[in-house]
């Protein structure tokens, strides 16, 4: 496997791994080779996001619907793998670590790991505009906000990612009360327990960072928004306690 950037023009995502604790794309040439990449790439990352729009028109139709110029948001990414999405990956992987085996039995580790890094691609097509903006954002600004996972979703659909990665990515707002978006297809799934883990281990790390409108919040602050969200019957009390685990250890 080999670091060094490849001449050749399509590049296709074959997934996303962790390595010392810093996230990196899978990614192939036309040749077949194998190589990592950091999102600091921005001529890799239009390079992939081009090829991913080329081949799935379900992307441009919902950009259309939305009203939403087709461009590639390359600063996104750089500051996502940067920072929110391997801290997504690393709380995950405590929080999976943690939960008895009889409820993380039907997750597939790997698929979990990699939708972890994944889980905020579609942002690279929401306009920067409503990503940073220093307030509240109004009701069409939300409805846009909330297509990223599908969009994200969208775009994987074309790099011949798992299933279950690619389930998780598009439901990581989803809850235990089906408020969240997208609307659940099947409210059976499999991996309902993953989808768990995924999203309270991305609004952990949300909330633990500053962000242009709100502040960096504490530990026990972040953590107490969340018993919020049990209390409400979104969050399985067991996914929850394993993150007030994971935070004692990890994050004092």
């Amino acid at each position: 496997m080999s670091l060094a950037y490849p001449k050749q023009k399509k590049i296709s995502l074959r997934g996303a791994v962790q390595i010392n604790r810093s996230s990196f794309f899978v990614c192939t040439d036309e040749q077949g080779k194998t190589f990592l990449k950091t999102g600091k790439d921005e001529k890799l990352q239009k390079s992939l996001v081009k090829d991913m729009i080329a081949k799935n028109p379900a992307i441009k139709s919902l950009l259309k619907q939305y009203k939403i110029k087709p461009s590639i948001n390359t600063k996104t990414l750089k500051e996502l793998s940067s920072g929110h999405m391997n801290e997504t990956c690393n709380i995950a992987m405590g929080v999976y670590s943690i939960l008895s085996e009889s409820l993380r039995g039907g997750i597939d580790r790997a698929a979990l790991k990699e939708a972890s890094m994944l889980h905020d691609l579609g942002k690279v097509l929401i306009p920067s505009k409503i990503l940073n903006k220093p307030a509240r954002l109004n009701v069409k600004e939300r409805e846009i906000m909330n297509i990223h996972s599908t969009l994200g979703y969208e775009l994987l659909k074309t790099q011949n990612l798992s299933s279950q990665t690619l389930e998780l990515v598009k439901y990581h707002h989803q809850n235990l009360k089906h408020s969240g978006y997208p609307a659940l297809e099947d409210e059976n799934l499999n991996s309902f327990i993953g989808i768990q883990i995924v999203s309270i281990s991305d609004k952990y790390s949300a909330l633990r960072e500053a962000r242009v409108y709100r502040r960096k919040l504490s530990c026990l602050e972040a953590l107490l928004v969340l018993y919020k969200e049990v209390r409400e019957g979104k969050i399985l009390p067991e996914v929850y306690n394993a993150l007030v685990k994971y935070a004692e250890m990890f994050d004092r």
